[in-house]
């Protein structure tokens, strides 16, 4: 329900966009047709006296193409903004917007609705794969204490699976990819962003186990007949340990595996992946949040343990927010390079004469 009036409100601001580009495409070819007249007549009178000759013909043509050019600009941003309404409609929440486990979510705007610019209707690898580490940890309810270890213990070594497929990124984009230096640098500050939030991770195991020492001694040194101070009659059965890898970490392993395996054919894949960091780091921050918000409403454990793993989740949506500025460079860095598939010149075929 939620996505599809989300759907519906982005199909009708498609519409408006194009509407409004049209409308003022049309108003301002009315001036463009004026000046351009004027100039043809200027330049007639100016070849008569032998100023200036074409001058009207080489300079006049601009105005007209005003109209197309405004239109086009008009276009690009309120599709832009459509776009980013209908991802901010349709984002879910960490809490109470999950779906129920063995279902996947769709995958982005572009399986439902074409879009306009290069790379914006493909759908980022690391983007999905995240996506199914928010999903799979939400279902996750540990039954016991010790499970619940085992995932502060494994929050750096989830992490850095994460991260790895960014570190993977950043390296493809100074090797092997037809793309300017300094985005294999922001790449690179992504990456070291989210190695930042993994050192910070692996502070949280350690602080569980001091304060929870004698907790823990009851499991790891029971006393004879240590099940008597059980709160609950609950057999021990030894099935748990803290130092086991934990469901984040097993959900996490396959990005950096699938991401290892990717091969992009076009630089439009590449974009793609750009674009879908930012959501992606989000996911794994959702994951992080998911975990700090119950041990802060229903795990029997220290704040303190809370509050480091709000300083990881902090750290994640810094890596998030620097990730934004990943797809913005990356179209100033290769204009000219995106602008032969936004905007081809006299057509698609007419511009592919220059393919290397």
């Amino acid at each position: 329900m939620k996505k599809g009036k989300a759907g519906v409100r982005y199909v009708l601001r498609s519409a408006a966009a194009k509407i409004a580009a049209g409308a003022v495409g049309a108003l301002a070819l009315i001036p463009g047709l004026l000046l351009r007249t004027g100039a043809a007549a200027m330049g007639g009178l100016l070849r008569l006296l032998r100023l200036a000759p074409r001058t009207g013909t080489k300079w006049g043509i601009y105005f007209t193409r005003w109209s197309l050019q405004l239109a086009k600009k008009v276009h690009t941003r309120l599709m832009a903004k459509a776009k980013k309404r209908w991802e901010a409609d349709t984002r879910p929440d960490v809490m109470t917007d999950f779906d129920e486990p063995g279902h996947t979510r769709p995958l982005t705007t572009a399986d439902e609705f074409g879009t306009d610019y290069f790379g914006g209707n493909l759908v980022s690898v690391f983007q999905t794969e995240t996506e199914a580490v928010r999903e799979a940890y939400a279902a996750y309810d540990p039954p016991m204490m010790l499970a619940v270890a085992a995932e502060y213990w494994g929050l750096p070594e989830g992490l850095t699976s994460a991260a790895e497929a960014v570190r993977q990124l950043a390296v493809n984009t100074a090797d092997k990819y037809p793309a300017d230096a300094k985005m294999a640098d922001l790449v690179a500050q992504v990456y070291a962003l989210l190695h930042q939030a993994a050192q910070k991770a692996a502070e949280v195991g350690p602080l569980f186990a001091k304060v929870h020492e004698n907790d823990l001694r009851r499991f790891e040194e029971p006393r004879p007949g240590e099940h008597m101070w059980n709160i609950l009659e609950r057999r021990q059965d030894g099935g748990f340990d803290q130092r086991q890898p934990s469901r984040f970490v097993a959900v996490a392993q396959d990005v950096a595996h699938v991401y290892a395996r990717y091969e992009p054919g076009h630089m439009n894949q590449v974009a793609a992946e750009y674009e879908g960091i930012p959501a992606g780091i989000e996911n794994i921050a959702a994951a992080i949040s998911l975990l700090q918000v119950r041990s802060n409403d229903r795990y029997p454990v220290d704040k303190a343990v809370v509050d480091a793993i709000a300083d990881v989740h902090q750290l994640l949506m810094a890596a998030a927010s620097a990730a934004q500025e990943l797809m913005p460079n990356f179209r100033r860095l290769h204009a000219p390079d995106i602008s032969r598939h936004e905007a081809p010149r006299n057509g698609e075929e007419a511009e592919g004469m220059w393919d290397v």
